[in-house]
């Protein structure tokens, strides 16, 4: 592979894989780390098949390696207020402040997969196709994956706003 074609998919899978590595590290420092780390082991070991796939899958491989141990529950000061939307009214901004950091809460209060699922399906937008290739996991078990962390959020969002 030539420099050039190393550049090209640099570019195109940096900030997507940038923006995963931040919802597991949560830390700029750390995901930035994992990230050269997945791009530097994906392209020394890559053979054939899905590029993306493959560097998902070694950052994944990476993050659980180095960051496993240190197993952190999100507390509210973690998330930033950068991942919520502007808006004019600050009691609106307030409220949705407050879901989306209840909402973030709550998915990492979900097993290691279900959690996975949610933030590729969410934060990445990937369809299930991308998902079962990155997690090796069916396209039909991503989809009841996904229907249960959905079941135990609404469950969660009942109590909560009981």
């Amino acid at each position: 592979m030539n420099k050039n074609e190393f550049q090209q998919i640099y570019d195109s899978y940096y900030q997507p894989l940038f923006l995963y590595a931040l919802s597991l590290t949560k830390n700029k420092d750390d995901a930035e780390d994992l990230v050269a780390n997945a791009f530097v082991k994906a392209f020394t070991s890559f053979q054939s098949g899905n590029l993306k796939s493959w560097i998902y899958t070694v950052l994944k491989n990476e993050f659980i390696t180095k960051y496993k141990q240190k197993k952190r529950v999100v507390s509210m000061d973690d998330i930033s207020s950068s991942w919520i939307l502007e808006t004019t009214d600050i009691l609106d901004q307030l409220i949705q402040d407050e879901e989306r950091k209840w909402l973030y809460q709550t998915i990492y209060e979900l097993p290691d997969t279900e959690r996975d699922v949610m933030l590729l399906t969410l934060q990445m937008s990937y369809q299930d196709a991308e998902i079962s290739s990155i997690l090796n996991l069916s396209i039909e078990n991503v989809r009841v994956i996904r229907h249960r962390a959905k079941q135990f959020i609404l469950k969660k969002g009942r109590d909560y706003h009981e």
